[in-house]
């Protein structure tokens, strides 16, 4: 019987070799550009914008894409986008007449308002998987572009049940003005929302594609409940702290001119508890959950933003635009794409260069063509 032996020095660099060059990498997104850069570009884009009579803002849509992907850096290189300004002027052009029927179909007469009402229900969904297809479709990464496979029926199944819950209660309002008590009916379909806001995040997660590689999105709807309960939570702190100080303030006053300040006061407390405080937790909790649960073969997401500082950077923002006349806000979107980038990581087994090898083809956006977002 012989006895084993330990292999050769050599034989056991090599194999360590090979284990740290398959070892995952943890890869960082980062962004060269600057708020005074982008500036120059929102500056232009509003004047030409409003010059047009809002025409332009397609092709100022285009040129703001371009600036971020083209200065959103990972592993050395840059993305890139390529989507066409018609298509974006096409969407939103369709998205003014969408709306305004929306808003004045019932004026006209009751019939009209419920084709409207249908139209709306059939369409949304389908318009929505086109502008996903068309935004990653034209979104490129070392040649290879992104894109988008999900089906019209999952489109379907993801946002026809939030968007009739959305549309129910001005319909009733709309049928039966003598009733109002009517609107409140489809209330308890809000208890479903996490769930439906779940379903469209596994839509929009689960059928990403670069090149030919599918993304995969593994996140139990259930666990969307715990930031909407902690967000609701702090929406009804804010409306007691807003009562409370009105409370507080009408007793001081009392009944002076100094109660006209109080309704006003109470009102910016409720503003920057549910925009400022619950939104932005909202927006942290669910962004980590569903980026931390998505990846491609070889390659996972972790999103690790924090949601006080999230909340301090929104804050900060809301204060400068607010101070400046709007004139800082191009400086606030290029701080909050900075800091949602910086806390997303990639983690890659082996290196970028081979799994782009691996992800052969080319996505092309072939959806519906258009963009709907503004």
């Amino acid at each position: 019987m012989h006895a084993l032996t330990d292999p050769p020095a050599t034989l056991g660099a090599d194999a360590a070799i090979d284990a740290a060059d398959d070892a995952p990498r943890t890869l960082v997104l980062r962004f060269s550009g600057d708020g005074r850069e982008y500036f120059r570009i929102w500056v232009v884009n509003l004047l030409l914008s409003l010059a047009t009579l809002g025409i332009y803002s397609a092709w100022a849509k285009v040129r703001r894409l371009q600036y971020f992907d083209r200065n959103t850096h990972l592993a050395g290189a840059s993305f890139d986008f390529h989507g066409n300004p018609r298509a974006v002027l096409v969407g939103r052009l369709l998205s003014v007449v969408l709306l305004a029927a929306y808003h004045y179909a019932f004026g006209f007469s009751t019939t009209f308002g419920m084709v409207v009402i249908a139209a709306l229900l059939l369409l949304f969904p389908y318009l929505m998987r086109g502008a996903l297809r068309f935004r990653l479709g034209n979104t490129s990464y070392r040649g290879l572009r992104l894109g988008f496979d999900g089906s019209v029926t999952q489109a379907y199944l993801a946002w026809l049940p939030p968007a009739f819950a959305f549309l129910m209660p001005g319909v009733l309002l709309a049928l039966y003005p003598e009733r109002p008590e009517l609107a409140a009916l489809p209330l308890p379909l809000y208890l479903l929302w996490p769930l439906m806001h779940a379903r469209i995040r596994r839509f929009q997660h689960a059928h990403l594609l670069f090149g030919d590689q599918h993304s995969s999105y593994a996140l139990k709807a259930r666990r969307f409940y715990k930031p909407y309960l902690v967000a609701g939570l702090l929406g009804i702190a804010g409306v007691f702290g807003a009562g409370i100080v009105a409370g507080l303030g009408a007793w001081a006053a009392g009944g002076g001119e100094a109660m006209a300040f109080v309704p006003i006061l109470a009102a910016v407390i409720m503003v920057y508890v549910m925009y400022l405080l619950a939104g932005p937790y909202m927006v942290v909790r669910i962004s980590n959950l569903a980026w931390s649960h998505t990846g491609f073969p070889g390659v996972r997401f972790r999103s690790t933003l924090p949601a006080r500082a999230f909340m301090k950077l929104q804050t900060t923002n809301a204060l400068l635009t607010l101070l400046s006349l709007g004139l800082y806000r191009p400086f606030a979107v290029v701080n909050v794409y900075r800091f949602r980038l910086a806390h997303l990581h990639l983690e890659v087994d082996g290196d970028i260069e081979a799994a782009c090898a691996n992800a052969a083809g080319d996505s092309v956006a072939d959806g519906f063509g258009i963009d709907l977002s503004w």
